[in-house]
């Protein structure tokens, strides 16, 4: 049960602090007021505390201490389960509201204003520009003496005070501190879609560093470290940047560096047997994740947003159990459409309690369109998942597919435009014509002007570009309107060259993917030409509905279409079924350009969502090629009801080694000390002394003068003749403290003996 106060106030930043209240820890009714220590909580940051699992009577006090703090408090009825402090982050996550995510620890102590730091270094960070963006925020671990003196200290100096300790090496004050933390800011969406920390862990530890170095990874901040697998030295000592630690503190020496830190209040530490099982456990399911991740990017699969609902899905493919849509669509439940009759649909859909149904084609079948066609009749919720017409586009339908939806009519997108979305979407028609993507393996450009001479067209003829279908495209089966049937459109055309004016002329391009050749005669084929370079060399298009109909819009062209369209509205596009209307559409259709620029607005800066996609090429039941899509990674995704989701996809590192960031891992000659060892100098053997020839001059003669006298013997300091001789250290047994030393880290065993088959065993089966 959540109880949530601060209703109707708009928050950024949920700050999570899990907790489970055992006996042995009576202080922390306490510790629960530490984050009031920021005097005045900024109205966007609300304060959660996950209970995971306390006793039932515990529990109630938890929660109205809660409530008079003004916190919200979430409780897992999980105190039959050990402590998880990654189960309790994941609810966290799943039952906030907020954009931005921090996770925080019961015993921690910010300094004033230090959560208007947080937010305003989200914005720095650009959180909100790329979800896989995060922050880290470092920790002073403060003595029990200077844990007192800290709350005792005037609120305004605290920060000041003990970094200064910290500087000074103050030991009496800190006991240690870390950059490489917990202590972390997240998009909540991208902490979700990435399945946040993984439950194969037992109870708490490296949990939080397993999500963090797949969060590293996929971020490309920072190039990788040698070794990055490498368990390598700790957070406070590392200083060659080797092993995962190097890179993992330096997103902590970002925020440290600006004084962003919290002060970790004193309390003992119980390190008993179980607690010491547990983590070597976790630490080997650690390396087997970290590797999992890095050889076939295996994680946990996403969570749901608590209240999400559940989806029924009819497929399982990339499009409908994507990872970074899943969150949105609650819990996904695959049912195959042959299990499902369209007469008892719906009382099914309502016995089994799901939320919408979720469409990948819902013209894919009969039986599928039968399923689609019952919720549309009973108004259950849906949406339809399919590829768009521009260039890496992807559409979250929740009102249709393609022509049959109401998302394209006029009332949602022919209204004025921003000055920013103007330049959006100029910028983007400009992209649009110049770069080579396309929705289809295309061939290289060559330019209008190049491909006019190509194809011999005469200077001043016009050019009507005919795009092919294939016969089999779910628009074509379904959306041929009054034009009937597909051999209709291809009579059409045949008609055409002989019915223009003679001052134009008719080009046909097949669809990429289609075997079956068609030749009209009187026209040119140009199956060997560019889509795109086609489009800026004629004055107009022909399409039954293609999706190219939204690239001819934007290339500015008369777009004709002989089928239902869903950019069949006047003044985009005309639409024609006979040769007559097309040659009167040819005179006098004029496209509005300011419609236009509104139509194109909407598809990319509201309604299309975008990812790069991995596809490969498939043979259809018919012999017909097909591109069938394996992966989409979205870096821009919009989910009816819900925020938008933007990530970068990168192709490089972001931040160069030349950052100050880096000077701690820096060699006297300016570059990173990576811990490779340096190649082994040749040691050239003295020459062997060898008897004198007879007759051989003997060697000169070294002078008195520059002959090296023995050192004088050094009398010893007064207090060294008094002080008692020195014990000498006994022998520790190195046969135990190396069989230690393989149980807790066999990699660094391995790597560290001095016999060279075991290091290579440590290099073969620890790569980066």
């Amino acid at each position: 049960m959540r109880n949530r106060n601060l209703v109707g106030e708009k928050k950024s930043l949920t700050v999570a602090i899990p907790v489970r209240w055992a006996n042995e820890r009576g202080d922390i009714l306490e510790r629960l007021a530490f984050p009031m220590m920021e005097r005045s909580l900024p109205g966007e940051v609300e304060i959660l505390i996950v209970d995971d699992g306390s006793p039932t009577d515990l529990g109630r006090r938890l929660r109205s201490a809660c409530e008079k703090h003004g916190y919200l408090y979430h409780r897992l009825a999980t105190e039959h389960l050990p402590f998880s402090i990654g189960r309790a982050r994941n609810a966290a996550a799943q039952c906030g509201v907020s954009p931005y995510l921090m996770f925080q620890d019961v015993d921690l102590m910010p300094y004033p204003g230090f959560y208007g730091d947080v937010l305003r270094e989200c914005e720095v960070a650009g959180l909100n520009e790329s979800a896989d963006n995060f922050l880290m925020i470092g920790v002073i671990y403060l003595t029990e003496q200077a844990t007192a003196d800290f709350k005792n200290t005037p609120p305004d100096l605290r920060r000041q005070k003990f970094i200064h300790c910290l500087l000074e090496d103050d030991k009496a004050a800190i006991e240690k501190f870390s950059t490489g933390t917990s202590v972390t800011v997240w998009r909540r969406d991208y902490f979700l879609a990435t399945g946040g920390n993984d439950m194969d862990f037992n109870g708490w530890g490296y949990e939080d560093l397993e999500y963090a170095c797949r969060a590293i990874r996929r971020r490309k901040k920072f190039a990788l470290p040698s070794e990055f697998a490498l368990d390598y030295r700790n957070f406070q000592s590392i200083v060659e940047y080797k092993g995962w630690k190097s890179i993992y503190r330096l997103f902590g020496d970002m925020t440290f560096q600006k004084g962003i830190v919290m002060f970790h209040a004193w309390h003992p530490v119980e390190s008993n047997s179980r607690y010491m099982a547990a983590k070597k456990r976790n630490r080997q399911i650690f390396d087997a994740k970290f590797a999992a991740f890095r050889d076939h990017g295996l994680e946990p699969d996403p969570l749901p947003i608590l209240g999400s609902g559940r989806s029924l899905v009819l497929r399982n493919n990339p499009w409908v159990t994507n990872r970074w849509a899943a969150p949105f669509l609650g819990e996904l439940v695959h049912i195959d459409e042959d299990h499902l009759p369209p007469d008892t649909f719906i009382d099914f859909l309502a016995s089994a309690k799901f939320t919408r149904v979720v469409f990948h084609n819902p013209y894919a079948n009969e039986r599928v369109q039968a399923l689609y066609e019952q919720v549309r009749k009973q108004n259950f919720p849906y949406i339809v998942v399919e590829r768009g017409a521009l260039p890496d586009s992807v559409f979250f339908d929740a009102r249709g597919f393609n022509a049959d939806s109401e998302s394209y009519h006029e009332r949602h997108w022919n209204h004025p435009v921003t000055e920013k979305e103007r330049v959006s979407t100029l910028q983007y028609i400009q992209s649009a014509i110049v770069d080579d993507d396309s929705l289809e393996e295309q061939p290289d450009r060559l330019g209008a002007n190049n491909l006019r001479k190509k194809l011999k067209i005469p200077r001043g003829k016009k050019a009507l570009v005919a795009f092919l279908q294939r016969p089999t495209d779910t628009v074509i089966q379904n959306f041929m309107g009054a034009l009937g049937s597909y051999e209709n459109f291809i009579r059409l055309l045949s008609r055409l060259p002989y019915a223009m004016p003679p001052d134009w002329v008719l080009l046909v391009k097949q669809h990429p993917l289609e075997t079956e050749k068609i030749k009209i005669p009187g026209a040119l084929t140009v199956d060997d030409y560019n889509t795109k370079d086609l489009l800026e060399l004629g004055d107009a298009m022909i399409a039954v509905n293609s999706g190219v109909g939204v690239l001819g819009i934007i290339f500015g062209k008369r777009v004709l279409y002989c089928g239902e369209a869903f950019y069949g509205t006047e003044g985009l596009a005309r639409q024609v079924v006979d040769e007559e209307e097309v040659n009167a559409a040819l005179r006098g259709f004029t496209p509005d350009v300011e419609k236009s620029l509104r139509f194109i607005n909407y598809l990319v800066n509201k309604f299309y969502s975008f990812g790069k996609f991995t596809t490969r090429r498939v043979k259809w039941h018919d012999g017909s090629l097909m591109t069938a899509t394996t992966d989409i990674d979205f870096y821009k995704l919009r989910i009816p009801g819900h925020p938008e989701m933007k990530r970068a996809i990168r192709d490089s590192v972001e931040v160069a080694s030349t950052s100050i960031l880096f000077d701690r891992y820096r060699l006297p000659n300016n570059e990173l000390d990576r811990g490779l060892a340096p190649p082994a100098k040749e040691v050239k053997e003295p020459p062997k002394a060898s008897a004198r020839a007879p007759g051989a001059a003997l060697p000169p003669k070294i002078p008195d003068q520059i002959r090296e006298k023995p050192a004088q013997r050094q009398e010893p300091a007064v207090g060294k003749l008094l002080a008692k001789p020195a014990p000498t250290p006994r022998k520790k047994n190195g046969f135990l403290k190396k069989l230690r030393k393989l149980s807790e880290s066999p990699v660094m065993f391995f790597r560290d003996s001095r016999f060279h088959t075991l290091r290579l065993i440590g290099n073969r089966f620890f790569r980066q």
